[in-house]
């Protein structure tokens, strides 16, 4: 009977195929005779073959099956469910929104559903509760778009009404939205989940980083901690004793400083390093002491990038597919990759796995990166501080096709 293989150094299960074929064989043989002929080109070798690619099939399902339990592999429902064992949920999709004001005929009731169109593009959006207009023949109304996920509004684009209601006369947004969210993928789920393992703990580095990387809007941070009785030099930021430092991109103000305030150790004191410097007054709620969290924000570091690439004639515009792979890579869209983060160095050949990932057509030769400032293109990598982040922009990424 065919078994299973289990590789060690990532956990995951995968069907030995290799004997199938000659068992299938072997199980006809008992039934037909030993002198059974199973060469393909025979009725029976046709039978053989096709039972075969059954079983196989079989094999490869239960093998997938059983890599859910594996957190780096599952997807879906068991995804999720194996991410709530740590307390954490994906990021579920959400609708924009945005104000308008509507005029009209005074005593107008705008019912709730009301849509109204978009003008750049197109979009549909309904109001939210019913809005009934005042003596003047004004009110004000919340719309949502009707499909989820990170929709733009600008000021003053949601101007066509779509349900005829009497008395509706014109609708105009003078802000723009709040921008929706599309459901988390699998992959950036995967990510968030190793990023907040000790979600429910306290203190510890590792807890501290957790509930940080929870925070809305967070996407990647540095961490250091002074654990001396006297000032110390780490990783070039000047820290005062027994104390932390933070540097996070992504999340508000606010809800880095109180997360911050929640999860560190009693008495431990913040810094300000050589990012954007952040202070935040936060009110403790236990005790009600107010006090201020020093943080930063990281230095965008732009980054230089040459590609030099053969790609099939098949393949469509392949110096766009190349920037996109890149700027996916950046944005961690590449599942086993992560994103470039706080503090990450830039690889040349991280780079080239990354366009390869995504277009396996597409053989690199070579990738040279560099700083903005000086610029000196070679594939050596690039370190990046941990008050600073790489910056890659499309218009930063050039390609040369052989």
């Amino acid at each position: 009977m065919a078994d299973y293989i289990y590789i060690n150094n990532s956990g995951v299960i995968v069907p030995d195929t290799s004997v199938v074929q000659a068992e299938v064989q072997n199980d006809f043989k008992s039934v037909f005779g030993t002198d059974l002929n199973v060469d393909p080109r025979t009725p029976q070798g046709a039978l053989i073959n096709l039972f075969t690619l059954a079983r196989i099939s079989t094999l490869v399902n239960n093998a997938q099956m059983a890599n859910q339990i594996n957190p780096n592999l599952a997807g879906g429902i068991l995804l999720d469910a194996i991410y709530a064992l740590t307390g954490g949920e994906r990021t579920i999709a959400q609708r924009t929104t945005v104000s308008a004001n509507l005029t009209g005929t005074p005593g107008t009731v705008v019912p709730s559903n009301s849509q109204a169109q978009e003008t750049v593009n197109g979009e549909i959006f309904s109001l939210i509760s019913d809005v009934t207009l005042d003596s003047f023949g004004n009110g004000t109304g919340n719309f949502q778009a009707n499909n989820p996920g990170a929709i733009t509004v600008a000021a003053n684009t949601l101007t066509v009404i779509v349900t005829g209601v009497l008395g509706w006369e014109t609708v105009n947004n003078p802000t723009a939205g709040v921008i929706g969210a599309s459901t988390e993928s699998d992959i950036a789920t995967r990510y968030q989940r190793k990023a907040t393992l000790a979600l429910q703990g306290f203190s510890l580095a590792e807890a501290i980083t957790s509930a940080l990387n929870q925070v809305a809007g967070v996407t990647s941070l540095a961490f250091r901690e002074n654990p001396n009785s006297t000032t110390q030099v780490i990783d070039g930021t000047t820290m005062v004793p027994n104390s932390i430092y933070v540097c996070v991109d992504g999340g508000t103000d606010a809800d880095v400083a109180s997360t911050l305030v929640a999860k560190k150790s009693g008495g431990c004191a913040y810094n300000n390093g050589n990012g954007v410097p952040i202070s935040e007054m936060v009110t403790e709620p236990y005790s009600g002491q107010v006090m201020t969290v020093l943080f930063d924000r990281p230095n965008l570091i732009q980054i230089l990038i040459q590609v030099t690439a053969k790609a099939p004639a098949s393949i469509q515009d392949p110096t766009t597919q190349i920037k996109n792979a890149i700027l996916d890579y950046a944005n961690g869209l590449i599942d086993g990759l992560g994103n470039l983060g706080v503090g990450d160095p830039v690889s040349a050949f991280e780079l080239s796995s990354a366009i390869t990932a995504e277009n396996p057509t597409i053989f690199v030769t070579q990738v040279n990166i560099s700083f903005n400032s000086p610029i000196n293109f070679s594939c050596t990598q690039l370190p990046i501080n941990i008050w600073e982040r790489a910056l890659i922009i499309g218009a930063n990424i050039t390609v040369t096709l052989l």
